[in-house]
């Protein structure tokens, strides 16, 4: 049986994992130039009353558009089937993308889809509901959208190297749920990640997050179309810039219509907004505006 859902303020819940701000309530038009769906991917985690503070920014760049959210724990986006991930992504298509353009799915028409992936487990799961609209309407459609946001994602992808990494990200979302040392928290998520990672090399299957980030590169899932904004700092204590900088530069090779980056003062993981409410939100709005402009 799935999950009960957790409470959400201002949010109807439409899966355990899933829900929905200025939904089927939401009679007010939708400027032209604003998206008509923004859709946040949580970093792993991520509890409601930290969530909704990206929500509520977004919400106050565009207080027209609808806002789905993702929430997901960092146990989700490692050991869980592939299929279990996609499927769980599935009510954000049949919400968004009830045909393969969403037309007729809010008042404007085709939608205009703004996605915010933060972190990995945040990108895990935005790759997860591209997988699903093709589940959905087609291996030959691909997820529509103008802008895709990158907070804080992708890492390195060689394991070896990001363990230590990620079994600090995973001890910083479960602390509370041990009695014992943050220390002894860690060890517990390295011995795990470790055993996971040789029982899918047993399988012969493919690493969540290196699954991700083939998926957000193929030209046959992810639409060139689109335009990308990275979003990190040189103090992210879980995603070296020197691996996202990598990334950037491969994808830039691409032919995405844009790719552009912002590089944050002093902020750690996933905490650029918090520090930076000002620069970030802006530069979000100036991409969303180019976006909108190219298209």
């Amino acid at each position: 049986m799935p999950s009960k859902p957790v409470p959400f303020p201002g949010f109807t819940a439409l899966s355990d994992r899933i829900y929905i701000r200025n939904g089927n309530e939401n009679t007010s038009p939708v400027p032209a130039d604003h998206p008509t769906t923004i859709i946040i991917f949580a970093w792993g985690d991520g509890l409601p009353k930290h969530v909704s503070k990206y929500a509520e920014g977004f919400n106050n760049l565009f207080p027209s558009s609808r806002i789905l959210v993702a929430i997901s724990g960092t146990f989700h986006a490692s050991p869980q089937p592939l299929n279990d991930r996609i499927k769980a992504m599935m009510p954000i298509i049949d919400t968004v993308f009830p045909t393969p353009t969403g037309d007729n799915a809010s008042n404007t028409g085709q939608e205009r889809v703004l996605l915010h992936a933060m972190s990995n487990t945040g990108g895990i799961f935005m790759a997860a509901a591209m997988a699903a609209y093709q589940e959905r309407h087609g291996k030959d459609k691909q997820m529509p959208h103008e802008l895709l946001v990158c907070d804080s994602t992708p890492g390195g992808l060689i394991f070896s190297t990001q363990v230590g990494r990620w079994s600090r990200a995973m001890a910083v979302g479960t602390a509370k749920m041990f009695p014992w040392p943050f220390v002894v928290t860690q060890a517990f998520w390295w011995l795990f990640l470790w055993a996971n990672y040789l029982l899918e090399i047993v399988r012969g299957s493919e690493p969540s997050g290196v699954w991700a980030n083939r998926i957000m590169n193929d030209p046959d899932v992810t639409i060139r179309e689109a335009s990308r904004l990275y979003l990190y700092s040189k103090e992210d204590e879980i995603i070296w810039y020197e691996d996202l900088e990598e990334n950037v530069a491969g994808v830039k090779t691409l032919g995405y219509r844009a790719v552009d980056t912002e590089l944050f003062e002093g902020s750690p993981h996933v905490g650029h907004m918090r520090m930076h409410p000002e620069q970030y939100w802006n530069r979000i709005l100036e991409c969303w505006k180019a976006a909108i402009a190219a298209a």
